[in-house]
């Protein structure tokens, strides 16, 4: 078992802890990954536990394919090659798997938006938007809401889902927990097949997936991994509380720490390890020095101006006014080595436009991606059913106008990836809006068209991100969970941005230590004097952090930035008098 001499003391305590429950808190960048892999190995190689008796359950399909890629990898070194594996799967598809028996015909969002829409509200539920309903009966469901008015809500949209022979993924799982609390003889069954559970994230498990859990076990042998202080999806029922019911539920459980970060400069760890003085501080592995500040600029276009600014002397410049000396070379960077954080899409709508126009490539991960586009997702389900030679009428044309798209397909047989999409959007008498010719540009690299299929599924567990893309990252904050980037940029850290006005105060807080912990070697935060032509007011968590952990600077075009809106706001005040 060599791979254990690669693990740090902390780590090697996780991978070969003894039977019976176990907790590992893993802060960012601490090896989570690579420890989990380990510690099913070490199960394996040497506590001689069957793998078939092994279940590792994820959050997402790239994270459980990973694992079983390292564990496989960690047995091969050892000289050990299983003839069965690991159950490794996500919650979702194990729950698929165990009612096998059920036929699911799950409907898509537009039309689970819909059903609700048609839904009669109680009162207490008015003023809330269709998509916010649906993220509440989703919470209902997974039992992190108990209000009368959202259960009631949650039981009429059921109702009205399954009178369609409808199911949504939440009710994989309220399925299968009610499998196994009314079917006897299938929990033991279960329970008898895995001696060893371990769940990865575990910060993300909400209430439901956390029951499940208990039903799944025969025995304590429970290991669970995560960081409470990266639980940043409150809105879909998960939090970092998590960690204290399974203490409770646990007291016997080994628990160990992994505070050593591979990841990032001192510099981030020092900021990181401000912001929660009552845990346990990280410990920056490499001692090469870095950056963190924070900036403030005018306004939202200032910021933009700055960021781009910023890209662009990084990389050598973006045009001919930019270009610096071969003797900095050795500093440049590419452009897949930054990344522009916000808390809300509306927030880096400027900084996109800037970077749109200063001709620099970028990728828009998360909301305001263009994969997400309605047009988009209508061409890709055309390049997939022309694969699988399966393509029902569409809904919205009439006979004559589909015959006209499957000729069109029917004479792109051979057709590369980006001529078949042409072809599908002229097809479907589309305009080429910026997320088509975005979607279009991406579809250039590939030959066939399965494999930029299975690009697009690949990118599709990570909200689309593309990591071999060498363009400018723009992506959410909960977007960038599970992600890192040499250089990060978080912007609009203000007040009733972030942290958001509506939300919980240490989730943001949550959500700003997850940004600034995604950057390895520089991390400038931004803020701004105005936003929207209103006063704007930097973030608590950048004026509660010292100046020797987050250096404030100003801008140095504010001056003039300054000088010019005043210009500008004069004459347009004296044009106004004609």
């Amino acid at each position: 078992m060599d791979f254990l001499g690669e693990l740090n003391k902390a780590q090697q305590r996780a991978a070969t802890a003894g039977d019976g429950p176990v907790l590992i808190v893993a802060g960012p960048g601490t090896g989570k990954t690579k420890t989990l892999a380990a510690r099913i190995a070490y199960l394996i190689a040497g506590a001689n536990v069957p793998p078939a008796q092994i279940l590792a359950l994820t959050f997402t399909k790239k994270a459980a394919e990973e694992m079983r890629q390292r564990v496989n990898i960690l047995l091969a070194s050892g000289g050990k090659s299983p003839t069965a594996l690991p159950y490794i799967s996500t919650f979702h598809a194990l729950c698929h798997e165990l009612l096998g028996g059920q036929e699911l015909q799950f409907v898509s969002e537009p039309a689970r938006l819909d059903i609700i829409k048609k839904l009669p509200k109680p009162a207490a539920l008015k003023g809330l938007s269709t998509r916010e309903l649906a993220l509440k009966i989703s919470r209902t469901k997974n039992m992190a809401e108990t209000d009368p008015a959202l259960l009631q809500l949650a039981e009429a949209y059921d109702t009205a889902l399954h009178a369609q022979n409808g199911a949504d993924f939440d009710d994989l799982l309220t399925r299968t927990r009610d499998l196994l609390t009314t079917d006897a003889d299938a929990r033991t069954r279960l329970q008898s097949r895995f001696t060893h559970l371990l769940v990865d994230e575990f910060q993300d498990t909400n209430v439901l997936q956390y029951e499940l859990l208990q039903l799944l076990r025969g025995n304590d042998n429970v290991f669970v991994i995560g960081d409470p202080l990266q639980s940043i999806y409150g809105f879909r029922g998960a939090s970092g509380s998590i960690f204290d019911t399974f203490r409770q539920d646990f007291p016997q459980a080994t628990a160990i720490t992994l505070t050593i970060n591979y990841r990032s400069v001192p510099e981030v760890v020092q900021l990181s390890n401000a912001l929660f003085r009552e845990a346990p501080d990280l410990e920056a592995h490499t001692k090469l020095g870095g950056q963190v500040c924070a900036v403030q600029v005018l306004n939202e276009y200032s910021e933009a101006a700055w960021v781009v600014g910023e890209i662009q002397k990084a990389i050598g410049g973006g045009d001919f006014l930019q270009v610096v000396s071969d003797d900095d070379a050795r500093t440049h960077r590419t452009l897949r080595d930054f990344a522009v954080l916000y808390r809300s899409r509306a927030a880096g709508l400027a900084v996109q436009r800037a970077i749109a126009e200063s001709g620099l490539p970028y990728q828009v991960v998360g909301e305001g991606s263009p994969y997400d586009n309605p047009q988009v997702q209508a061409v890709i389900a055309l390049l997939r059913a022309h694969v699988h030679a399966d393509l029902p009428p569409h809904e919205g044309f009439t006979a004559s106008e589909w015959r006209h798209v499957l000729d069109v397909l029917a004479q792109s047989k051979t057709a590369s990836p980006h001529t078949l999409a042409g072809n599908i959007i002229g097809a479907l008498g589309l305009e080429i809006t910026l997320a088509l010719q975005q979607f279009l540009n991406g579809l250039t690299r590939f030959a066939s068209v399965s494999a930029a299929l299975a690009h697009l599924d690949a990118m599709s567990e990570q909200a689309f991100y593309d990591p071999t893309a060498d363009a400018v990252t723009l992506l959410t904050i909960h977007a960038s969970k599970g992600l890192e980037f040499p250089h990060v940029f978080l912007i609009a850290a203000e007040d009733g941005i972030l942290p958001h006005a509506r939300s919980d105060i240490e989730e943001e807080r949550r959500l700003f230590y997850v940004a600034a912990t995604r950057a390895r070697e520089r991390l400038d935060i931004t803020h701004t004097l105005r936003r929207g032509g209103k006063p704007a007011v930097v973030s608590p968590f950048v004026t509660a952090l010292h100046d020797t952990v987050l250096p404030k600077h100003t801008d140095p075009n504010l001056a003039t930035d300054q000088r010019r809106a005043q210009k500008r706001a004069i004459k347009r005040s004296q044009q106004s008098l004609f």
